[in-house]
């Protein structure tokens, strides 16, 4: 967490001038607002704002900037706007929640004094009960302090001295008034004690009394605070004086309090007194200056006060007897009441009179007049008929106008009001009035536009051409044109009689329009109630509003304090905007504009200021802005305005990690979070008392956040989801004028991974991503391949099967065509010769025959629906049929009824085929036989074909193929060696078993895996 940085001693010095010089500027300035003006507000916090309870004992802040409150329930510690309550059910170090003592020491360390005796120390976060039993019989501790030498003493009830260190108990000097007590250290490290009205100095060790005027006489000391300059301001018999350790230094005579015992007693940064007391309230002294007093009366509920502390700021805390917590703040603002309080009215207009008069409009009330420090209210006895008077002016002789809602238009004429010439019986709402630089009055009604020229009346209303002709808000220009503002009609112009109004489709920002003021370069500018500010220059409007920085888009007044500045009254309070800003952000050349506004923390009754009547405000001689409110009428000097330069400072108070708070105190700045855990939550707070409503915060999240993030007045954010690493929480704040905490306050925050979160199971991850990849790389590379190898294949095998087919239709229908061809020559040749022409003509026909059984094998084979085991089985079985038929040679056919589908290939169909036929033309050639068998089985690896016929056989030698020429003569050639190429080429076997006289058996089988497709 981070605290007060060194260089904002110098800040905070720089401050207390200026708020002194300030203080000063107003005293002076002041003396030109009416009796009544307040210049402090009290601000008060009670057990429903979150205080342990309302009898607060107790107040310090430390140097971190917070505000410590002790109360008889607790200990409670103050950011401007939350409470964190500490006691003995939270915090066990707290042995009792009755605190009655609070202290910093030098060291940083935060003493806490109990009701019954008890000592605890505060320090980096963490409560720590100490053992402190000192030999005296009063337990309570009403004070603590430490000398110069560092050693920590503490007071008793009684006024007795207890050194911590080792229970020294020492006796100050008594005087008669009991259970008046105190300690105060002056700037050298003298610790100057008050015990039942009687004065001592510890030093060293040792308590000494104090003698005044060089006696021992025992006055009547009543209080004692240390002096910046030296010494103490001494309380004693009702008067007030300094004493430097050696005699009187200043004398401020009779104190206003008289002989009341005080329970508090400071100095302030400024040089003023505090002084609280039990029956007389809160006092401030000035020298040269009256003493101020506040009570139960205005703003503090009691005049019994039981504490007091000044913050950095200047912000006076006070424990107000059973009443809480009191903030004392000097206001910016001036609030002017009658003595009748309005009669509890809303103010709705207020102008200004050559003589610095000041005429009142209210509602429901009358007029006021003041002048000259006295108050005066005009009401039916005066001659007004409606006491709702939303507008009053002066003209140029001096008399007031006011204008009434529903009662009619009057002019006052000695003391007494009368109807405005020519306007009698007349009672639409007069809500605005302006008089003419030429003469006349221009009044804005609920009807329109009424110009007033001695007794004649000129109308422009609905019969002009207006519509929604309620005017709220009427100027003239150089040029003697007339703008008005109207409620739902927009803007209009009147310019040599002739009337334009100005609406939304036209560039406006809203119908509604409640104020105008003309600039000294002709801009006009528009005040509207929702829409924001417009500005109408050279025929163009601009709207400027809260996205580009106006604290409210309901604007109630405009005024120009002569100095580059508009102080507008709205229902966000009254604020200062510099012209220049303005003028650039309507044409465009910047996207905001800064404000310094003035809210409740500031001295304002109410945030709402009144609207939709003119003049809502005025400016008198001296400078002096007055506005008027739904809570009375308020007043500003425009050249006092002092901002608060104190940064301020920025603390990270709580880590939430899934919603459960991380103990900051024990991790130094930096937290580490275990794995699993990615939702943060960060509390904070930046610590400024002037006004703590105003602090605005930025944060960001280094590693995740961007850019740094607006969060406005909110103190806290949440990350739903954190990813693991490193980060770096950063937040600062700025003050009520917008003054930053360049500092800030830093946490870091290491969000630790799961195992597969790290960076070496994600190389490893990588490697294994990576390893898949090339694998599925190579193993596609290796698919594509053999795809390509595949295809290579089957082209290989779609070539030879062309190539096949080619050399049988060349072998088989090239050669018996040519024998037709030369049968047909022999035959032409032989045509004289019948008988052997019809040869020739037989010849022809049995080629021709075999030719088309040829083509039909062929077409059979090359097919690819008779891929098919099914299909190759019914062809071989009809077509030896067919071949044996012919050769009388019985056939008998051993196939299954139902053979799978199992799929061939067109060269496992042709070579076996072809290989089938050999076979049987060595049975119808060679074999003799008279009846062939022709089987077909299935085998787990594929299946078998045999041709087995009962002719007469060869020999054979231990089931080798027989010689050469043996086989020749028995296949016609190369049948049978014929038959075992073709099964091997398809992957197959031929198998011939023969025995002379006992037939031959030819067995064809054929392997699955690489016969079948």
């Amino acid at each position: 967490m981070s605290g007060v940085s060194a260089g904002q001693a110098v800040i905070r010095r720089l401050g207390c001038l200026a708020f002194l010089a300030g203080w000063l500027a107003l005293g002076l300035a002041s003396r030109a607002v009416p009796p009544g003006a307040q210049d402090y507000f009290a601000h008060v916090w009670q057990t429903e704002d979150g205080l342990p309870q309302n009898a607060v004992s107790a107040v310090v802040q430390t140097r971190d900037g917070y505000l410590w409150v002790g109360t008889y329930n607790g200990l409670a510690r103050f950011d401007g706007v939350r409470f964190a309550v500490f006691d003995s059910s939270n915090t066990p170090e707290l042995r009792n929640c009755r605190v009655t003592a609070l202290f910093e020491a030098p060291d940083g360390n935060l003493w806490i004094g109990h009701e019954t005796g008890d000592l605890t120390r505060y320090r980096e976060g963490r409560f720590e009960a100490l053992e402190f039993r000192p030999a005296w019989s009063g337990g309570k501790i009403t004070g603590l302090a430490t000398d110069a030498d560092g050693e920590l003493w503490i007071q008793n009830a009684d006024g007795l001295l207890a050194r911590l260190r080792d229970a020294l108990v020492l006796i100050p000097r008594s005087g008669t008034a009991s259970g008046l007590v105190g300690l105060s250290r002056d700037p050298t490290g003298r610790v100057y004690v008050l015990r039942r009205g009687g004065c001592s100095v510890l030093e060293r060790g040792t308590v000494a009394p104090v003698d005044f005027d060089g006696t021992a006489t025992n006055r009547y000391v009543q209080g004692i605070a240390a002096s910046r300059w030296g010494g103490i301001w001494v309380a004693e018999d009702g008067r007030l004086r300094r004493w430097t350790g050696t005699g009187w230094a200043d004398d401020l005579g009779p104190a206003p309090w008289g002989d009341s015992p005080i329970t508090g007693f400071i100095e302030m940064q400024d040089g003023r007194l505090a002084a609280a007391t039990t029956d007389q309230g809160l006092h401030l002294l000035q020298p040269g200056s009256p003493a101020l007093c506040f009570g139960r009366t205005n703003g503090l509920r009691s005049d019994w006060l039981r504490c007091l502390c000044e913050d950095r700021e200047g912000n006076l805390w006070v424990g107000v007897g059973t009443s809480g917590l009191a903030a004392l703040r000097r206001s910016r603002v001036a609030t002017v009441q009658p003595p009748d309080h309005w009669q509890d009215r809303s103010v709705l207009s207020v102008t200004a009179g050559r003589d610095d008069t000041l005429h009142v409009g209210t509602e429901g009330a009358g007029v006021y007049r003041h002048r000259a420090g006295e108050w005066t209210r005009f009401a039916q006895g005066s001659g007004l008929s409606n006491l709702y008077v939303w507008a009053v002016s002066e003209d140029a002789q001096g008399r007031l106008w006011a204008g009434t809602w529903g009662g009619g238009l009057y002019v006052m004429a000695d003391d007494r009001f009368e109807p405005a010439p020519g306007t009698a019986g007349l009672t639409p709402p007069f809500p605005a009035l302006l008089h003419s630089a030429e003469g006349g009055v221009w009044a804005g009604t609920g009807a329109g536009l009424l110009h007033i020229n001695g007794d004649h009346l000129t109308w422009f209303g609905q019969e002009q051409g207006l519509t929604l002709a309620d005017v709220r808000a009427v100027v003239e220009d150089k040029q003697g044109r007339i703008w008005f503002g109207m409620l739902g009609g927009g803007l209009g112009c009147l310019e040599h009689g002739s009337i334009r109004q100005f609406r939304r489709p036209d560039g406006l920002a809203s119908d509604f329009v409640w104020c105008l003021h003309l600039d000294e370069e002709g801009a006009l500018w528009i005040g509207t109630p929702g829409g924001g500010l417009n500005r109408l220059k050279n025929g163009r409007f601009a709207t400027i509003n809260t996205s580009h920085g106006l604290p409210n888009n309901v604007i109630c007044h405009i005024a120009d304090d002569g100095n580059g500045h508009f102080w507008m009254s709205s229902h966000g309070g009254i604020f200062r905007v510099n012209k220049a800003e303005l003028n650039r952000c309507a044409e465009g050349q910047a996207a905001s504009i800064h404000c310094l506004t003035y809210g409740r923390g500031d001295g304002l009754p109410t945030l709402e200021c009144s609207g939709g009547s003119q003049p809502a405000g005025c400016q008198t001689r001296d400078g002096w802005l007055w506005f008027a409110t739904s809570r009375g009428l308020v007043a500003l000097n425009p050249l006092l305005v002092h901002t608060n330069p104190l940064p301020p400072p920025v603390l990270i108070e709580e880590v939430l990690v899934e919603g459960r708070p991380v103990n900051l105190a024990t991790n130094a700045g930096a937290v580490r979070i275990p794995p699993g855990h990615n939702r943060l939550e960060f509390h904070y707070t930046g610590l400024s008392f002037v006004v703590p409503e105003k602090v605005r915060f930025k944060h960001r999240l280094e590693g995740l956040d961007a850019d740094w993030v607006d969060a406005g007045t909110e103190r806290r954010v949440n990350y739903s989801y954190v990813p693991p690493g490193h980060y770096v929480f950063r937040v600062t704040a700025c003050n009520n004028d917008n003054v930053w905490n360049e500092e800030g306050a830093r946490l870091e925050v290491t969000l630790l991974p799961h195992f597969w979160q790290t960076l070496g199971f994600r190389l490893v991850l990588w490697t294994v991503a990576l390893a898949l990849v090339g694998g599925g790389v190579w193993f596609d590379t290796r698919r594509r391949m053999r795809r390509k190898v595949e295809r290579a294949e089957r082209q290989r095998a779609v070539e030879r099967e062309r190539a096949r087919i080619a050399k049988d239709i060349h072998d088989d229908l090239g050669a018996s065509l040519t024998r037709i061809t030369m049968l047909c020559q022999t035959a032409r040749a032989d045509l004289d010769q019948p008988q052997q022409a019809a040869e020739d003509l037989d010849r022809i026909y049995a080629t021709a025959r075999e030719l088309t059984r040829t083509m039909d094998e062929i077409v059979w084979a090359v097919n690819p629906q008779h891929d098919t085991l099914d299909s190759l089985a019914t062809y071989l079985g009809r077509f030896a049929q067919d071949y044996l038929r012919v050769a009388g040679i019985r056939c008998r056919l051993d196939v299954p009824v139902h053979l799978p589908a199992w799929p061939l290939t067109a060269e496992v169909r042709h070579n076996l085929f072809l290989a089938f036929k050999e076979a049987l033309h060595n049975v119808v050639k060679h074999a003799g036989a008279a009846e062939a068998r022709i089987s077909l089985t299935l085998e787990a690896g594929g299946f078998r074909l045999t041709v087995e016929d009962d002719g007469r056989g060869f020999a054979r030698e231990n089931g080798a193929a027989p010689p050469s020429s043996e086989l020749d003569r028995a296949a016609s050639g190369n049948g049978l060696a014929n038959m075992q190429r073709r099964l091997a080429e398809v992957q197959g076997r031929c198998e011939v078993r023969s025995q002379p006289g006992k037939g031959t058996k030819v067995v064809f089988v054929v392997v699955r895996p690489t016969g079948f497709k």
